[in-house]
């Protein structure tokens, strides 16, 4: 039973990992397109009013991708929870089983976006 429970667990953590990361690239491919939409829009001296709904729904989709950051924060947090109710602190310790990440008020270790325009 320990040795399933201790897979089933190694087989979430990478794929909760990538699902985190992917939340601070989508925040910063929605906040690259949204500025690159008003500096175009300004180049080609197309009125204010233009594309205005679509931005707007941009905005709205990165607030969303920051939130879907701070609960996947939030998840992370849970990890020592879940580590010990599924009775694998003999395997890992004291130790979290995973990097430290930012709490919701801040703090933790600066982790780099892959890439940003």
């Amino acid at each position: 039973m320990f040795k399933k429970r201790k897979e089933a667990f190694e087989t979430i953590r990478p794929l909760f990992r990538a699902a985190e990361m992917s939340t601070d690239t989508a925040a910063a491919d929605a906040a690259t397109c949204i500025a690159r939409m008003l500096t175009v829009r300004s180049e080609t001296n197309l009125p204010i009013q233009v594309g205005m709904e679509m931005l707007d729904k941009l905005v709205a989709a990165l607030n969303a991708n920051v939130s879907a950051r701070r609960l996947f924060i939030e998840a992370h947090a849970l990890t020592p929870a879940l580590v010990k109710e599924l009775g694998l602190e003999r395997m890992f310790g004291d130790e979290s089983p995973c990097p430290k990440t930012a709490g919701v008020n801040g703090g933790g270790d600066v982790v780099p976006i892959g890439r940003v325009a």
